[in-house]
């Protein structure tokens, strides 16, 4: 009973017709298959691609560091390369900031007897001075010469003073008083200025 249903089936394939709807369903399938071999080999491809393109980018660049690297320790030579003129490793010499320097004149503790007022003046303060620097040694050997002299004069010109000199702020008129008998006494105009420090002033 089966085999005569059989038949039938072979002769519908046999026909033109049964051969066009395989033929089409062949190129269906071909057309399918051409497009999933294309999405998978361009499409993957895509990402490996632009992978190797920055793996290749970064070697470049650390390569690129490490001659810079090398070439920042040495020259062409091989021979290391040391700070020169104007490079960041040369210390500049260091300029001093003024070309003035201080000099103690010494300390000071004066007793001062004022008659007109039956009071006496109590005074103590140290004493520096402001010299050249390239007349430092001159200085020095004038100061040692006539320390004595230069002391005296000092003391007699603050014992000497008004007590609106001693109470005056800036001491001026006491400054240039000795200001101008130190460099007499010196011989010569080394003293550029006179400071007071730690200036005390009582009347009893």
């Amino acid at each position: 009973m089966s085999k005569p249903a059989a038949a039938p089936a072979a002769a519908v394939a046999a026909t033109p017709k049964g051969k066009k709807k395989i033929v089409v369903l062949l190129i269906v399938l071909g057309i399918v298959g051409a497009e999933w071999a294309a999405a998978y080999f361009l499409l993957p491809g895509a990402p490996v691609t632009q992978a190797s393109d920055a793996s290749d980018h970064d070697a470049d660049a650390s390569g690129d560091a490490a001659e810079g690297g090398d070439e920042a320790g040495q020259d062409k030579s091989g021979h290391e390369k040391k700070p020169g003129h104007g490079e960041k490793g040369e210390e500049k010499p260091k300029k001093p900031k003024s070309d003035s320097e201080e000099v103690d004149l010494g300390e000071y503790t004066i007793t001062s007897y004022q008659p007109t007022s039956s009071t006496t003046m109590f005074i103590n303060f140290r004493l520096y001075g402001t010299i050249l620097r390239k007349q430092t040694g001159e200085f020095t050997e004038r100061l040692e010469a006539s320390k004595n002299r230069v002391r005296d004069n000092i003391i007699t010109i603050v014992r000497s003073a008004e007590v609106a000199d001693l109470t005056d702020a800036g001491l001026g008129l006491i400054k240039r008083k000795i200001l101008e008998t130190t460099n007499k006494t010196l011989g010569k105009p080394l003293l550029k200025e006179v400071v007071f420090s730690d200036f005390s002033y009582v009347e009893q």
